[in-house]
């Protein structure tokens, strides 16, 4: 269930809303009781300062203070007059004696605790004589008669009512909230990836039949777009693999039809009746040459099939690019000389770290191209250099040319120039691996051709760093 991007984001959003609701609340309630507490400290101060005052004026007038006390002690109206009524004052002696209290006391007998107080207001919460919550100032005023302690307190029973209203309040409108959110979140939720889904849906139409069709980017949401942008990319490198792919097996079968067909024609026309010793003979070396040719095909199929997987495994060691052009020239030498081509070879050394067999069979089926495409009595030079931390092979023929416009198909498989094929036989595979070898360590292979004058070709490898580094 939470594998769904929606019920993730239901969930978030639920937590994310219970968390800051939870802490709204709390806040509320904390700054509600602040404001309902300093409105009470505000009453009380101007309570004490009223009581005080009063006081004052008497001294002033140089009125008995002692009947301004008793009238104090007997006012008989107001919230004062009623028996714990919840309001509050009295009034203390330096000695700590009671002189007066607020009838809403004398008449329970009762008293506000005594604290010990200074001429700045302290305000605190404390048990009333009814046992309820109870705010209280206290301070001390001095007068001419010597300092006296003035208190007065309020009763916090309605300020807790009034918080736990609250609190109650939004403790039964949290659950309907919740709900009411959570429903709004997943239908939003399931509205706002409408889209994600409609796209998930054409996704799901590509098949191999249709990889030409594209997803339409105009319309789409914003943040849809690159992803779609990436998928017709990817069909589009898709379409390519399996058109390559196709080409593959269309040209592979069409190589291996014209071999096949020789040996199956030798065979019905030999079997077909006595044929002589010498007849044998000949139909014989046919198929054989038609089994090679099939042999080759196959075999170099298969070198591009594990070019392809990476399961090609080098050796990678250093070598002397000279040492294997040397070797390379020795294998090929014999053909060389059937048709009188000159190979030369210059240069100085260039160390590598590849594999030896690869690069022999990179420079072989390049060179052997040189020789199948020259000219009677035709030249190959082949220099070897350094150059921007890569070494170069150039091998120049003076064959036959290849085509500008078909210079860039050359390395494509199975791909076989028109001009060549009338010159001499071949798979179409041979550039295609050399090519993926030469990428397989790093480097590149380069064409240079003029039809009629030849063609040149250069493979740039990377140099043996740990080797110049020695060196220098």
């Amino acid at each position: 269930m939470f594998n769904s991007i929606k019920i993730k984001l239901v969930v978030l959003f639920i937590a994310v809303f219970s968390f800051f609701f939870a802490g709204l609340e709390i806040f509320l309630y904390y700054e509600l009781e602040d404001l309902v507490v300093s409105l009470a400290d505000e009453r009380l101060k101007s309570e004490v300062e009223t009581l005080a005052n009063m006081i004052i004026v008497e001294e002033v007038q140089h009125t008995e203070l002692s009947a301004e006390l008793s009238e104090l002690a007997s006012a008989s109206t107001g919230v004062y007059a009623e028996k714990l009524s919840g309001h509050y004052y009295q009034i203390v002696a330096p000695d700590g004696k009671i002189i007066v209290r607020s009838p809403s006391l004398s008449k329970a007998d009762a008293a506000l605790p005594v604290v010990p107080g200074s001429q700045t207001p302290d305000y605190r919460t404390v048990t009333g004589p009814d046992n309820a919550p109870l705010r209280i100032v206290t301070r001390i005023y001095v007068f001419a008669g010597g300092a006296m302690t003035f208190q007065a307190g309020d009763s916090l029973t309605d300020t807790y009512r009034l918080l736990s209203s609250f609190r109650n309040v939004v403790l039964a409108l949290f659950p309907v909230a919740f709900v009411l959110c959570g429903v709004g979140v997943f239908i939003v939720t399931g509205f706002a990836l409408k889209p994600l889904k409609d796209f998930s849906s054409k996704i799901g139409e590509v098949t191999e039949e249709n990889l030409n069709e594209r997803i339409e980017e105009k319309g789409l949401a914003r943040e849809l777009k690159p992803l779609a942008g990436d998928f017709n990319t990817m069909l589009g490198r898709l379409e390519e693999s399996f058109s390559r792919q196709k080409r593959f097996l269309s040209n592979a079968s069409h190589e291996l039809r014209t071999p096949t067909t020789i040996i199956k024609s030798f065979c019905d026309v030999t079997l077909n009746r006595e044929r002589t010793a010498e007849y044998y003979r000949e139909a014989i070396a046919r198929i054989k040459e038609s089994v090679d040719r099939m042999c080759e095909i196959i075999d170099r199929t298969l070198v591009i099939s594990r070019l392809d997987t990476r399961e090609a495994q080098f050796k990678h060691e250093k070598m002397d690019l000279m040492d294997v052009m040397k070797n390379v020239i020795r294998i090929i030498e014999p053909s060389a000389e059937r048709k009188s081509i000159s190979i030369s070879l210059s240069g100085g050394p260039a160390v590598v770290k590849a594999d030896r067999e690869g690069l022999i069979q990179v420079f072989t089926n390049i060179v052997e191209n040189a020789i199948k495409y020259n000219v009677e009595d035709g030249r190959i030079d082949i220099g070897i250099t350094e150059s921007n931390g890569m070494a170069k092979v150039r091998m120049e023929d003076t064959g036959i040319g290849i085509p500008a416009g078909e210079i860039d198909r050359i390395f494509d498989r199975f791909y076989r120039v028109d001009a060549a094929r009338n010159v001499t036989v071949g798979s179409g595979l041979g550039l295609s691996i050399v090519r993926s070898i030469v990428e397989a360590h790093g480097g590149r292979v380069e064409v240079e051709s003029e039809p009629g004058k030849g063609s040149v070709f250069t493979v740039c490898l990377p140099l043996n760093t740990e080797q110049r580094n020695g060196h220098h």
